[in-house]
């Protein structure tokens, strides 16, 4: 009974596929799964300048922020998020904040722990890509591609784990039977 080895390859091209799920999770996963990444759709004209209507913004969480840095931070309990610049405060009493085009001061004071994240990357006009999971056609695109990768995960080849036998000690013994009747069958005196 033998056993097929296993391909290297395919060890190795599970482990990067798990080092790249685990480089996604520590750098680009949103804070919904737990990981330090928010995505903020800009709304409004408080950072027009900086920003426009219909921007998507890459914020990473940090330990604590500084004047200058621009933040999203849920404005309050409801769950409404701000993306605007620290101008003053610190994180423990809460930082002061201005839209990049408003003359005054925001009336929220977020602390560190209210704060999604710093921008990081704006990716504009690309705001409608946070939009797609609501759209039926979406969805069901979603459900087809799924349902397609299921079948063909089901349909895929799959490798016999039975004991292989070693069949050439049978053919060799036939053959040898075969000689012998032959032999028999030749040799003077015999009846045909």
């Amino acid at each position: 009974m033998r056993k097929q080895p296993r391909r290297p390859w395919r060890l190795l091209s599970n482990a990067a596929v798990l080092a790249l799920l685990g480089a996604w999770y520590f750098t680009l996963a949103p804070t919904a799964f737990g990981g330090p990444s928010g995505y903020i759709e800009v709304v409004g004209h408080s950072m027009d300048g900086t920003y426009a209507t219909g921007d998507l913004i890459l914020t990473h969480r940090k330990h604590t922020y500084a004047t200058g840095d621009i933040i999203a931070f849920r404005a309050n309990d409801a769950g409404g998020q701000v993306i605007h610049r620290i101008t003053g405060g610190d994180g423990t009493t809460g930082y002061i904040t201005q839209g990049d085009n408003n003359p005054d001061a925001d009336p929220w004071h977020p602390t560190d722990d209210q704060i999604i994240g710093a921008a990081q990357m704006r990716f504009a006009g690309k705001a409608w890509v946070m939009h797609l999971p609501r759209q039926p056609w979406f969805a069901g695109l979603t459900a087809g591609l799924i349902t397609l990768l299921v079948l063909g995960w089901d349909a895929r080849p799959r490798r016999d784990d039975s004991p292989v036998e070693d069949v050439s000690g049978a053919v060799d013994a036939e053959a040898s039977t075969t000689t012998l009747e032959s032999a028999d069958m030749t040799a003077p005196g015999a009846r045909r």
